[in-house]
């Protein structure tokens, strides 16, 4: 099983209709498959049959993950062989793949099962939204989850599920990936692990190896950059997650912090230290450069090596991982994240709801959280498989390493369900954090604490007006549901923990 040959879709065969997307499957039939983003190695998987394409019926996926096309790809033809429905598959760049749904949703061309990449708004929003229809299991699909894997606030709302965790909840996704034959020619030993020691390597593989620069990452994709900065706060000492702190609830993007994170970036930019076409990259372009001797580091999730795997594979032997970065010796390095959340959602559009259900139930257990450990995405649900898969060693020493330094975080939905209700009416504020970074790069932020303070009131006043509005509709809720006074740094929070 190799997995499935995709469609790549991009947004003009959307904007041409239903014959446009058709058009954007033509694309990849060839017999060679596609030549763009997501192609496998070894041609199309089975796929029901039919190759890429289900075939009339057929059930209709797109997702951005494209180091999970083998392992959704094996499931597919599980599916397939007992029901008979095959299905479609098309992959869509995790930049683009937002967009891309918002056109599908208002030309009602939605696929029926699909992943939330670049959707900016809540869960609940979307659902309220009309997106998503519940996943109907029986009582032995849910048991995979034992007693507390779909969580209410996260799978469940209402009762019903919606989707369900396939990766583990110990991550970040600023790791500084590396080209080890760069390196070892620059004499650097071990990984940097703060910000001089980071630009002192930088500086060191520049004069080693001509013509690359020390440092790329995708500063053209907002939503990535978001998620690294907020992630590199937390190891600079920002006691919160995505800009609100724990104990208090305040929103407090202009910590200092986060401020200390955005100059140290940016002195990468002065020192001339990062490779200066990184404004309009995004993670796939940016990430092929780097493996292409580009430059020397690459700050990316634990996906890197999977996506690398798959897209460019002559370039496995040569990466290798080190931790995210901290400010200096005296920050012990720390990251908080919340519990996973679900990854595919059955579409509201999805007329063959039933079977997008059977289709979904292939997914939890122990075959495919090794295809997930073998495919080197996120760690899987259940960390036991990394031990049977195929993953190498730098991979499976990142993930052992969050053990150690990645810790749950607590989270209003879990503590107070009512704030649901008050993320259907939360609007997405621009510029969020990831536009600010850009707007420093480019010289279009100067006052870079003003900007982020402005983010802070605005995010702060657009959560007020939220709570108003799902009070007026009877939700019980407060400013006090986002405060976790119990919290402690370097402790998982626990439901137990949670005052209810």
């Amino acid at each position: 099983m190799t997995g499935p040959t995709p469609h790549i879709l991009g947004r003009r065969a959307l904007l041409g209709g239903a014959a446009g997307l058709a058009a954007a499957g033509l694309v990849g039939c060839s017999d060679g498959g596609p030549t763009g983003p997501g192609t496998l190695p070894g041609g199309a998987g089975k796929n029901g049959g039919k190759g890429q394409n289900g075939g009339k019926g057929a059930i209709t996926w797109w997702d951005h993950n494209v180091n999970l096309q083998k392992a959704n790809g094996a499931a597919y033809d599980a599916f397939t062989k007992e029901s008979g429905i095959g299905v479609d598959y098309t992959y869509v760049q995790t930049a683009k793949l937002g967009q891309t749904l918002q056109l599908a949703k208002q030309s009602k061309q939605l696929p029926n099962i699909h992943s939330t990449a670049g959707l900016e708004l809540s869960i609940p929003a979307l659902i309220a939204d009309g997106w998503f229809q519940p996943i109907e299991w029986e009582q032995d699909v849910r048991d995979r989850f034992g007693d507390d894997g779909l969580v209410d606030g996260l799978h469940v709302f209402d009762d019903k599920i919606y989707s369900f965790p396939i990766f583990a909840d110990k991550q970040y996704v600023a790791a500084q990936w590396y080209n080890k034959s760069f390196i070892d020619k620059a004499g650097i030993g071990q990984p940097p692990t703060d910000y001089d020691e980071f630009r002192d390597a930088c500086r060191k593989v520049m004069a080693a190896n001509e013509g690359s620069f020390g440092f790329i990452f995708a500063l053209g994709h907002t939503g990535r950059l978001s998620e690294q900065v907020n992630a590199m706060a937390q190891a600079a000492g920002f006691e919160g997650l995505d800009g609100t702190l724990f104990r208090t609830g305040e929103v407090a993007y202009h910590d200092q912090a986060y401020l200390a994170v955005i100059e140290f970036l940016r002195s990468l930019q002065t020192d001339k230290l990062v490779f200066p076409g990184a404004s309009s990259l995004d993670d796939q372009t940016a990430r092929a450069r780097w493996a292409a001797g580009a430059a020397g580091y690459y700050m990316d999730g634990p996906w890197c090596s999977g996506t690398v795997q798959t897209e460019m594979p002559q370039f496995l032997t040569s990466l290798d991982v080190g931790p995210m970065l901290v400010p200096d010796a005296s920050h012990e390095l720390v990251a908080y994240r919340g519990r996973q959340g679900g990854n595919y959602y059955v579409s509201s559009a999805a007329e063959q709801g039933d079977a997008c259900s059977r289709l979904l139930s292939y997914l939890p257990g122990e075959k495919y959280n090794i295809a997930i450990a073998d495919a080197m995405a996120q760690p899987p649900y259940d960390l036991t498989a990394i031990e049977k898969s195929k993953a190498i060693e730098p991979w499976r020493r990142l993930i052992a390493s969050y053990q150690d330094c990645v810790f749950i975080a607590p989270q209003a939905t879990l503590q107070n369900a009512d704030v649901q209700q008050v993320a259907r009416h939360s609007k997405d504020i621009k510029p969020g954090l990831g536009e600010i970074v850009q707007g420093v790069f480019s010289g279009d932020v100067t006052d870079v604490r003003g900007a982020l303070k402005k983010l802070s009131d605005a995010t702060a006043a657009d959560r007020e007006q939220a709570i108003a509005k799902a009070k007026a509709a009877g939700a019980s809720v407060s400013a006090d549901s986002y405060a976790f006074g119990s919290w402690k740094p370097r402790t998982d929070f626990t439901s137990s923990m949670y005052s209810r």
